[in-house]
């Protein structure tokens, strides 16, 4: 997996490339926290990523609780089957998602 990590102003915006599972859900976790100290909000482009298991859910909610204080995680780019995902576990109503 790559991940794509820049700041515009007080936004993180982070895109990664791959799936989001099991094996690459804790280096996305700890890109995303490290990074985050000092933005008010973080982008989670979802364009490059084909699929998301339930670490990957995982690492969303991490990032949610760190920015409960500032203005929150948006997800950007999420297509059909992550949507289809986000939906089933609920998700999909607890998140910012375009």
């Amino acid at each position: 997996m790559q991940i794509d990590v820049r700041k515009e102003g007080d936004k993180l915006i982070v895109s990664p490339k791959g799936n989001i599972d099991y094996v690459t859900a804790p280096e996305l976790d700890d890109k995303m926290s490290k990074a985050s100290n000092d933005v008010r909000s973080i982008e989670l482009d979802m364009s490059g990523v084909p699929y998301i298991s339930s670490a990957g859910l995982r690492v969303i909610l991490n990032a949610d609780e760190l920015m409960q204080d500032r203005d929150g995680i948006k997800l950007t780019g999420v297509n059909n089957d992550v949507r289809a995902i986000l939906e089933m576990t609920g998700f999909y109503d607890i998140l910012d998602i375009e």
